[in-house]
């Protein structure tokens, strides 16, 4: 039997339910928890994973929205956790089943410091009035935290450091090649800038926030705000990559979702000067009039584009995808004198696709992505060797046929037996998910029974009102007699 087969096989026989009874306790799944919840990882709150000194650490969205961390052993081929690192200051109790209830943007980001201490970022949406005054931006909800272990290398305890400011969103840990560890994130809601917050004990104390990209009225219309989404990992040397698109936020109307453009810029961390790509100095913060003069790789007009991520190659030559919701992914590289003409991966090979690359060299990229179609979803390779012009798909690392995936980006210093964390998305009526380690010989599974995470919580959902309305929607749907 196919390794795809055997896959189909189990999820078809034991459905994708958490803890289901006909799963024996002593048979191993693919997932290691059923506990994710909601939107449970991202590519923009980043790294969800790392990899540090025989153990992958793993950082993921859990009931009430609250960060919860496991631990893949690789010596043992073993699990321990997942535990609550901290509360959410967004989360509902009971846990919802209406999507629209959640937040999602409090997701954990972790990181591990040179010591074995791990640290996970989460539970803000821009903070709130009650948190103080925002000097780069507005409030919009939650409060940006940070905890860390107390002992290192051990998830089962955590302490809060009230040294990061409140007013955070989509939170992102960059570790500088000289030892800085830095905390990159906007600073309030859409309208707000994007600042860092730079350590260099280990994230013990911070210095205070820096605004490096502005968000300001829009020289075209007073109803409209500059707003950014950006993305952040090591360059080569001791520098930072950003990689960004435009949003112009509406303040009359209301805020939309309309994101478009690409742009790339650099941090040099000894001098905390930004350049563009031809290593001319930015003057800070960078404005929306400066950014289309010096940083920007693609102008989309009208057409809609999404962050993706970005890593140099061994000439310190920048490679970016970019998400583009009517035509995929696309990926942009900096062969030295000017950007390559943007190429499109796995064209017209489903929806749902969103991942991470690595560069090899110059020329030949593995790109991993999730991807969707005919109800189910999988986890595979797309290759180049031209440095992009051209694109192939490569090895199918996971699949279901009944359930999609959010992906992480890449564990950071990862084992190939552990790339990327993923939650499974599937028809259910409640939010929970499961949620898989893959790596290039599948998921990292567990014993079902260790899987078992949520307690009485589903028990508590089925017999929410509006759970049993969804339910009994589905079934007319599924019936035909839906109006």
């Amino acid at each position: 039997m196919s390794s795809f087969s055997a896959t189909l096989f189990r999820c078809v026989l034991f459905s994708c339910l958490p803890g289901r009874a006909s799963v024996g306790a002593a048979e191993k799944v693919d997932y290691f928890t059923d506990n994710g919840y909601g939107k449970t990882v991202s590519t923009l709150q980043h790294p969800a994973a790392e990899y540090f000194k025989g153990v992958t650490y793993v950082a993921y969205q859990g009931p009430h929205e609250d960060p919860y961390v496991a631990a893949y052993h690789h010596g043992q081929g073993t699990w321990s956790g997942p535990v609550k690192a901290g509360v959410n200051p967004m989360g509902l109790s009971p846990d919802q089943v209406d999507p629209g209830a959640l937040d999602n943007h409090g997701r954990p980001a972790l990181t591990v410091d040179d010591q074995g201490f791990i640290h996970v970022i989460f539970g803000g949406h821009g903070g709130l009035f009650i948190h103080g005054e925002n000097k780069f931006g507005l409030p919009g909800g939650g409060r940006q935290i940070h905890a860390v272990t107390e002992k290192h290398g051990d998830i089962t305890s955590w302490k809060i450091l009230d040294n990061v400011s409140p007013f955070g969103t989509y939170s992102q840990w960059v570790k500088s090649a000289h030892g800085g560890l830095y905390l990159f994130y906007r600073h309030g809601s859409h309208r707000s800038d994007w600042v860092y917050q730079k350590s260099t004990d280990n994230g013990r104390t911070f210095a205070p926030p820096v605004s490096f990209l502005k968000s300001k009225e829009s020289r075209e219309s007073p109803a409209v705000y500059d707003s950014w989404y950006a993305w952040f990992d090591p360059g080569q040397g001791d520098t930072i990559t950003a990689s960004y698109v435009y949003h112009p936020c509406g303040t009359s109307p209301a805020h939309n979702s309309h994101r478009q453009n690409t742009y790339y810029m650099l941090l040099n961390c000894q001098d905390s000067t930004w350049t563009n790509v031809k290593g001319e100095k930015l003057a800070l913060p960078v404005t929306k009039e400066a950014a289309d003069q010096h940083t920007l790789i693609l102008a989309t007009g009208r057409e809609k584009s999404n962050h993706g991520t970005c890593h140099v190659d061994s000439e310190g030559h920048p490679h970016v995808m970019f998400r583009f919701p009517g035509g995929g992914i696309r990926y942009f590289r900096w062969d030295g004198l000017a950007w390559q003409k943007p190429t499109t991966v796995a064209d017209g090979q489903g929806g749902g696709q969103d991942g991470d690359f690595i560069i090899d060299s110059p020329m030949q990229i593995r790109m991993l992505l999730s991807q969707s179609g005919n109800g189910g979803g999988a986890i595979g390779w797309w290759d180049t060797l031209d440095g992009g012009l051209t694109w192939k798909r490569g090895k199918s690392l996971f699949s279901l046929p009944s359930c999609t995936f959010e992906p992480s980006t890449l564990v950071r210093n990862g084992l190939p037996e552990a790339r990327m964390l993923v939650g499974g998305v599937d028809t259910q009526t409640h939010l929970y998910r499961k949620m898989y380690l893959i790596g290039d010989h599948g998921a990292l599974g567990r014993p079902a029974a260790d899987t078992r995470h949520l307690g009485d919580r589903l028990e508590t959902i089925r017999l929410m009102p509006q759970t049993r309305e969804k339910e009994e929607a589905r079934k007319r749907k599924k019936a035909g007699l839906s109006e």
